[in-house]
């Protein structure tokens, strides 16, 4: 995995709603409409000793088309996604939502490929960490390429490289950010041991508004191995060295990881386990990036070929290193914990519905910017 998720890439909105490719994916084309009603008790993140929290229902109508094709060892994968979320109450919120994605694998030389990708992301963003009716209609993209000379067994070279943009409405035109992303490595696999990966990679992040640059550089190792039939390993372990062109803006010199351990020892039961360390040059709030440090666990359990329900908890912890002078906050550093329980029922092979409760809480060292929110989703999916 040659882009790896602990790398210093632009920050975007949580949407757990975004869908990604699956592992091994269905061939051809296939299009999904799909209708989804979320309540929210607290759609501007507001601290309910302070203020009084504004509770809506945004429904949000979408068409996904998916095309993914395996020609030998040719691959190629397309996804495009047109929706609208409406607040029912909070008109003014409402933005429509469009993302597109492009990746492939193409064979040169043998046995040597390279991967190329593409994705536009446009969407309301969600300001947890501003704590008031701001409205910002972000505009994400990323355009990139890896390449490797994989083999069963042995050393081979891997590289990369990926640009990501964030672009902001007006008014938080500030935050606009580019952000460019070098690898550089020697993988070794063998069937015993699974691939192992060292690394070197940089990442360059320019805010042009602010005269802000922050670079990282980091030395790593990735390791993969499917344990067992019934257990796989991913680990990313590296030591960063993070830095900005501001002297106001503290630096990072520290370990970054990201560890995940799936397995399905218990029948008709996937567990899950991660942790990780990432730098987020984060476009939401002025900061010239933050250290994330986030632990998750989730189950999910096929109650039959129909039916299966899940759950999951994660606790994430971020540091900020940012210009007090340049955008004020009372806070260095916050905690949010964030539960839930979800459902999904396949009525018929075409047709399913999903349904899904989340209660986060989140609050920070000086007591400021708190809030605590409840999310219940419903949705319904048609599948062509």
């Amino acid at each position: 995995m040659l882009f790896g998720a602990l790398s210093g890439s632009p920050a975007h909105a949580q949407d757990e709603r975004r869908a990604s490719r699956p592992q091994q994916a269905e061939q051809g084309l296939r299009i999904a409409p799909s209708l989804t009603a979320v309540y929210d008790d607290n759609i501007y993140r507001v601290d309910s000793r302070t203020g009084d929290p504004v509770a809506d229902v945004i429904v949000t109508p979408a068409i996904e088309a998916r095309y993914d094709r395996d020609i030998g060892v040719r691959a190629i994968s397309l996804r495009a996604l047109a929706g609208y979320d409406r607040f029912l109450s909070e008109s003014g919120r409402s933005k429509p939502r469009f993302e597109l994605e492009g990746s492939g694998k193409l064979p040169i030389a043998g046995q040597c490929s390279i991967r190329p990708l593409a994705s536009y992301r446009q969407q309301r963003a969600d300001y947890g960490d501003i704590n008031s009716a701001s409205e910002n209609l972000q505009k994400f993209s990323s355009l990139g390429v890896s390449a490797d000379c994989e083999r069963a067994a042995g050393l081979y070279p891997v590289a990369a490289w990926r640009r990501d943009t964030t672009r902001n409405g007006d008014g938080f035109d500030y935050a606009d950010q580019t952000s460019n992303l070098y690898r550089a490595g020697i993988g070794y696999a063998r069937p015993s041991l699974g691939k192992l990966t060292a690394y070197y990679e940089r990442v360059v992040s320019d805010r042009p508004a602010l005269a802000l640059e922050n670079r990282s550089n980091a030395y790593g190792l990735v390791f993969s191995r499917a344990v067992s039939p019934l257990t796989s390993i991913d680990a990313d372990v590296r030591w960063m060295q993070v830095t900005s062109s501001s002297a106001a803006i503290g630096d990072y010199d520290g370990p970054g990881w990201a560890v995940r351990v799936s397995t399905m020892a218990i029948p008709r039961v996937k567990l899950t386990g991660s942790t990780e360390r990432t730098i987020v040059n984060d476009s939401l709030i002025a900061t010239g990036f933050a250290v994330r440090t986030a632990h998750r666990i989730s189950a999910e359990i096929a109650l039959s070929e129909l039916t299966t329900i899940g759950a999951f908890g994660e606790l994430v912890r971020r540091e900020f290193r940012h210009d007090a002078a340049i955008r004020p906050f009372n806070y260095t550093r916050d905690r949010t914990n964030q539960f839930g329980l979800l459902a999904t029922r396949k009525l018929t092979e075409r047709f399913a519905l999903d349904l899904s409760l989340a209660r986060l809480d989140r609050s920070t060292n000086s007591d400021v910017s708190n809030y605590r929110a409840t999310r219940v989703a419903l949705g319904a999916t048609m599948r062509f």
